[in-house]
């Protein structure tokens, strides 16, 4: 492949789409010359000395940052890294690497397929921004990777004189400062975005560990882009628990039947108390009627306890480790340290579990990791699933989509899926299957939806005698020494989502050019290659084709298959169950249906809930867009401020009153005390702020039941608040003149109340985990739309159930 230029299969589809203007790229000519460049200079840089490479790299350094484009630089440069990558670490990246180097450097995000080398294409982009000397951060899709990458590629920055480390949880400040000092940073987002939300409360510069940020490429782009990106990172402070409730209503809901005093929609995420249900609860608690408003918190945490009973389940949404509550990520089945759920739904379900509540916490700072990576000027990424994502990576990051093609030919076979009517039908032809293909030796990789799942399909197999190794949430320590063996001769593995992204399965065992381990890999060849079987249909396709991508690396053999059944999940949330069923079977049965139409249909089902995703998305991004301004200007104002940049002057409108401290203190004295005094009245009103936001986007969708936009009224509620917002801190500032004191030792600020919680902590708040009730009765399970007849009849309901609803959501701010 080396000889000729890279080139993309491209088909009408893509012809068509590329008239159209899509925002995904598979014509690469336009890379063809800078490859030409690198690979022309290959011959002259194999005969320098190590000593003499590695002056060449300096000197490329040393024009970087003397302001020279590094447009120019790229070619030289990216050479000078293939051969320091071959000494260093004994690997030249193939032609196919480059590619994609040179398409990250221009500022796009690259889809390469799974073992196709997509840590060491990024070595050369970020190295080459490194040169700079401004700092480049490269974001893993966890700690361990962030780890492993820094240690595994350590040798060839240090070869081009660049310094290289990484961070992971637990680093104290000066620490993480020295870290991100470094010329190329290996860090997860969360945590750079945590450490971001940490400067942004700091009363010295001395605190600040960010430097001003400058170029990052992102791993698993698709996922930190596009999936996490709505995902709020949070920081809190601690405050004074009030009284809860929780542990009490959680013993009541237990005694409550199901069908008698509370009704539930599994899919829908609903739940709601009888009549009768509402009476027996009113009489335990004897707190008279539950909807008046002197209960309002009452049934605030009642309606969270039924949901943590009904509708969260263990080991499914969440498990128990260590005494605590882990929410387990649907998109990558494992578990996201330090998220939890909001408005009491996290105390209901650690009541539920009898574990130690967790503390009351009142948030300092907030931002989403969408917003939080558009601090950086330059922004590239890669993965192995970007195509479908690629309208939305355009539209919210200005990225395009270069499609790479594998370094040796894709020879994975991607068998049609199997469809029953029923679960059981589905499970009994899976184990069957699973048990014909290990028969034969060939290794088999078995991908669930929920630990659940895998559970109980580990225990279907482990009955008729298949031994099989279990990757999941609960063992996720292990998931290394799993991952390694899961492609030798035999193995069956079974894992949650957790083996679909970041995992690479080398067939027969670890991959070196030992005789044995060639031999082993051979024969797992000569076997057809890894089998991949998925046990549902995903949300998002892209987790169902990194599923596929662990299959067929490198050129290996590979197959894959689905096995849906017509009452998963997928199906039946989204009502398509019904739809299906009616038109293409009537019965039960316990054979497949062979229906191609039906495969089609559950395809086209998937790209309907992806479509409703991806407005949803939207959606939230313009709300969180009109907050995120207001915090910028805030925030900038802020850091001028700390960094001397700004000098406050709002104590000059009492001259006598300053005047006088000046002449006790000092001007200077005088001076820091009214910068630290601002610095707290901003980071005090803009919690005060933060808290009317969350009070308004909670109730705002009842509007849209008067007829009116709610975003257009959430951002008049919000641009009005903000305008007061400047008034109020000025106002602090004035106030805090009137109460200081001067004592012995200059400024007496201890009546000030300037000390900031007694600890803090971050988080990352978790998605709601139910569909919101008023667009369920508005859309209806899988319905796009509601007949206005209907609307118009049951709108006196609707403004009722919406005004209880957020009654009884509602919980007082701290």
């Amino acid at each position: 492949m080396s000889g000729k230029p890279m080139r993309n299969r491209i088909g009408w589809r893509q012809r068509l789409a590329h008239i159209q203007g899509s925002s995904v790229d598979f014509h690469l000519g336009d890379l063809d010359a800078p490859l030409a460049g690198i690979k022309a200079q290959e011959a002259d840089l194999e005969r320098l000395a190590n000593d003499d490479i590695e002056a060449r790299a300096m000197g490329l350094r040393d024009r970087a940052r003397a302001g020279e484009h590094l447009n120019e630089l790229t070619v030289p440069f990216f050479a000078i890294t293939r051969e320091i990558a071959r000494r260093a670490i004994g690997q030249r990246p193939f032609d196919v690497q480059v590619i994609a180097a040179i398409a990250m450097q221009r500022g796009a995000v690259v889809e390469m397929q799974t073992g196709e080398g997509k840590t060491l294409a990024a070595v050369m982009p970020a190295a080459l921004n490194a040169l700079t000397g401004r700092g480049v951060h490269v974001l893993t899709f966890n700690d361990y990777l962030a780890r492993r990458d820094a240690d595994w590629m350590g040798p060839i920055y240090e070869r081009l004189g660049l310094s290289v480390d990484f961070i992971h949880s637990g680093l104290t400040t000066a620490e993480r400062r020295k870290a991100y000092g470094a010329d190329v940073t290996y860090v997860t987002a969360k945590e750079a975005g945590f450490d971001y939300l940490r400067d942004h409360l700091a009363m010295d510069v001395a605190d600040l560990v960010h430097r001003p940020f400058h170029f990052a490429l992102v791993d698993e782009a698709d996922s930190l882009l596009i999936d996490e990106a709505r995902v709020p990172l949070v920081i809190a402070g601690r405050v004074e628990s009030e009284s809860s409730s929780s542990r009490r209503l959680a013993e009541l809901v237990a005694t409550l039947a199901q069908g008698v005093d509370f009704d539930f929609d599994e899919y829908a995420h609903d739940v709601e108390l009888t009549e009768h249900g509402i009476q027996r609860v009113e009489a335990a608690l004897e707190c008279g009627s539950l909807y008046e408003s002197t209960n309002y918190r009452l049934l605030t945490e009642l309606n969270c306890a039924l949901h943590a009973r009904a509708l969260l389940k263990r080991d499914v949404d969440y498990l128990v480790r260590d005494g605590r509550i882990g929410i387990i990520d649907e998109l990558t089945g494992r578990v996201v340290p330090d998220r939890h759920w909001p408005d009491g739904l996290q105390a209901a379900l650690e009541a539920k579990e009898g574990l130690e509540r967790r503390p009351d916490g009142r948030i300092l700072g907030s931002v989403t990791l969408q917003h939080f990576l558009g601090n950086y000027p330059r922004l590239s990424g890669m993965t192995g699933t970007a195509q479908t994502a690629a309208n939305e990576l355009h539209a919210f990051y200005g990225l395009r989509v270069v499609v790479v093609p594998t370094h040796r030919p894709m020879i994975r076979t991607d068998q049609p899926d199997l469809v029953f009517t029923h679960r059981e039908a589905k499970e009994r032809a899976l184990i069957e299957e699973i048990e014909h293909v290990h028969a034969r030796g060939r290794p088999v990789l078995i991908g669930t939806l929920t630990v659940e799942e895998s559970e109980r399909i580990a225990a279907r197999l482990t009955a008729k005698g298949v031994r099989c190794h279990v990757l999941n949430a609960k063992n996720d320590e292990a998931e290394a020494q799993v991952i390694a063996r899961a492609g030798e001769r035999g193995a069956v593995t079974i894992s949650t989502n957790m083996a679909g992204r970041g995992t690479d399965i080398r067939l027969g065992s670890v991959e070196t050019t030992d005789p044995e381990h060639v031999a082993k890999h051979g024969r797992v060849v000569a076997l057809g290659g890894l089998y991949v079987i998925g046990t549902n249909r995903h949300e998002s396709h892209r987790v169902d084709v990194q599923l596929k991508g662990r299959a067929g690396r490198q050129g290996d053999p590979g197959e894959s298959r689905f096995f849906v059944s017509l009452d998963d999940e997928l199906l039946v949330r989204y009502g398509i169950q019904g739809l299906i069923a009616g038109r293409f079977v009537a019965d039960e049965r316990d054979g497949p249906i062979d229906n191609p139409v039906l495969i089609r249909e559950i395809a086209r089902a998937q790209r309907i809930v992806e479509g409703q995703n991806i407005e949803i998305r939207k959606t939230l991004w313009k709300y969180a867009a009109v907050v995120e301004k207001q915090r910028r200007l805030v925030m900038e104002q802020r850091q001028a401020i700390l960094h001397g940049r700004e000098i406050p002057d709002v104590w000059r409108r009492v001259p006598e009153t300053r005047a006088r401290l000046a002449a006790a203190v000092g001007e200077d004295a005088v001076a820091r005390a009214e910068r630290l005094v601002t610095l707290h009245e901003i980071d005090r009103r803009w919690r005060d702020h933060l808290s009317l936001v969350a009070d308004v986007r909670e109730g705002i969708h009842l509007v849209a039941l008067g007829g009116q936009d709610p975003l257009a009224q959430f951002t008049r509620t919000i641009t009005m608040a903000f305008h007061r917002l400047e008034e109020t801190i000025d106002d602090g500032v004035l106030e805090a003149l009137d109460r200081i004191q001067v004592g012995g030792q200059g400024l007496d600020l201890s009546g000030l109340q300037l000390k900031g919680p007694s600890s803090t902590w971050t988080y990352l708040v978790n998605d709601d985990p139910f569909r919101n009730q008023i667009g369920m009765l508005l859309t209806g399970p899988g319905k796009a739309t509601f007949a206005i007849g209907a609307a118009v009849t049951a709108m006196p309901l609707l403004i009722f159930w919406g005004l209880v609803d957020r009654l009884r959501r509602r919980i007082p701010r701290h």
